[in-house]
């Protein structure tokens, strides 16, 4: 694999990307310097800022009226949708936009309030780089979190174990590493932890359970904290993190001894994510071979780096709606608690046939309709208007960004093929008739199946 081929598997697992006029700059990089340059340019970011925090105007609406204005409709979270979707699609801190996305799937949640969706969005943001346990803590105070998982009806007399459950089976430990009464505790101690009227976090202490409380071999009066610490303080934890994070970003096979190499890592430096994703991204285990090439694109990640490398425009913004829902990934929506599945969980018969026509689409070629209702059984629906469905693809960057000395039709195809292509040693498929228009081309490579992987 050439140097060229490493930059593209980086800025594909740790961003969404790297347009091809940029990696030419970076071919004289460390790998310890371009994982460096990611996280500078993670440093500065911005929020979500789709809704107004409706709740920061106390002196206007107070109580119970400030939650009726947080319940929006469905539409309104689609619009906090596409609002996502276009900052992943345009922001200079891609490692940081990569982890709030695997976080959201991590963490995952749906309430139909638009504002709560939105804060809980740029917590995990503010917080995807930085120390485990306090993004831990943040989770447990999310107004959102609280709402979705039911500790709002967590009280000292009767105590709600949903949320302490899936604290310990689906964001820290796994099941098989904790006991039904480790739950029980577990729960008692983060009665009270509530959402308040004002639609922020509220300790409760009325409905606070302060009896002492014996979780992991340890007894106490303990609160929420103490739960996250004591969690933190098994090993198992780290272990956990770690596979979560290899099949994320490196492989669906875990190698356990890598996994164990990470989670010391993770151990050693207090649960700090970032020299975990520096240990990670600078290992010649992640650039192995047998790792690129090996994790199929969700469709989050597939949409968004067609928006990056051709500045996809959309003409009906909401079809990426139906799109998306087609793909089997819908922003804000996830399936379920434990989140999407992922790799392979993303093709099946239907949804393969509409990845491998997305260009065609974009491009208004074929011309396919999305019908919601139909979906996903049948989500290719031949439109007899021939009119561009999504948005338009611009290939003239791509085209820019070939190099003065490469000259001939046949030797740009070539490199347009290894640029977008640069995981895999296929050989470009053969010069005929249908390659006749650089558009045709580049249609054509993004249409292989082998695009779906990275």
């Amino acid at each position: 694999m050439t140097k060229t081929q490493d930059i593209h598997h980086l800025y594909s697992r740790a961003g969404f990307g790297l347009h091809p006029q940029y990696w030419q700059n970076r071919e004289a990089l460390s790998a310890e310097q371009l994982v460096d340059q990611l996280f500078e340019d993670s440093k500065k970011f911005t929020s979500l800022q789709r809704f107004e925090d409706i709740r920061e105007r106390k002196e206007d609406v107070g109580g119970l009226k400030i939650l009726k204005m947080i319940l929006k409709s469905r539409k309104d979270l689609q619009e906090l949708n596409l609002s996502w979707l276009d900052h992943m699609s345009t922001t200079g801190a891609q490692l940081r936009e990569k982890m709030t996305f695997f976080w959201h799937n991590h963490f995952a949640t749906q309430v139909p309030f638009p504002v709560l969706m939105q804060a809980q969005n740029n917590m995990l943001r503010t917080h995807a780089l930085g120390n485990f346990k306090t993004l831990l803590e943040q989770i447990a105070m999310d107004p959102a979190m609280i709402i979705y998982l039911n500790n709002q009806q967590n009280k000292k007399n009767a105590p709600n174990e949903n949320f302490a459950r899936e604290l310990m089976e689906l964001f820290t430990m796994g099941r098989g590493n904790y006991t039904e009464q480790d739950i029980k505790e577990s729960a008692r101690a983060f009665t009270g932890w509530h959402v308040g009227k004002d639609g922020y976090f509220k300790f409760e202490e009325k409905q606070h359970d302060y009896g002492q409380k014996t979780f992991f071999g340890q007894t106490g009066n303990w609160n929420g904290q103490d739960i996250i610490r004591i969690i933190l303080e098994q090993p198992t934890t780290a272990v956990f993190i770690s596979k979560k994070l290899y099949r994320h970003f490196i492989h669906p096979n875990v190698d356990q001894t890598f996994v164990n190499e990470m989670a010391q890592v993770f151990r050693v430096n207090n649960y700090e994510i970032e020299p975990l994703l520096k240990f990670i991204f600078t290992s010649k285990h992640f650039y192995r071979n047998d790792k690129k090439g090996s994790l199929i694109k969700s469709p989050v990640e597939l949409i968004v780096s067609y928006k990056r490398l051709f500045g996809l425009r959309l003409n009906k913004p909401e079809n990426m709606i139906k799109l998306q829902r087609g793909l089997g990934q819908l922003l804000f929506f996830p399936p379920n608690v434990a989140g999407w599945p992922g790799n392979q969980a993303w093709i099946d018969s239907t949804s393969l046939l509409l990845r491998m026509n997305l260009p065609f689409i974009f491009l208004g070629r074929d011309n396919f309709d999305l019908k919601e209702k139909e979906l996903p059984e049948s989500a290719l629906i031949k439109n007899k208007e021939k009119k561009p469905f999504l948005g338009t693809l611009h290939f003239e960057p791509m085209q820019k960004s070939i190099p003065a000395n490469i000259q001939s039709r046949e030797e740009q195809y070539q490199y347009v093929f290894g640029l977008l292509m640069s995981h895999t040693d296929l050989v470009a498929p053969p010069y005929d008739a249908r390659w006749t228009k650089f558009s045709d081309v580049v249609t054509a490579i993004l249409s292989l199946p082998e695009y779906q992987l990275h």
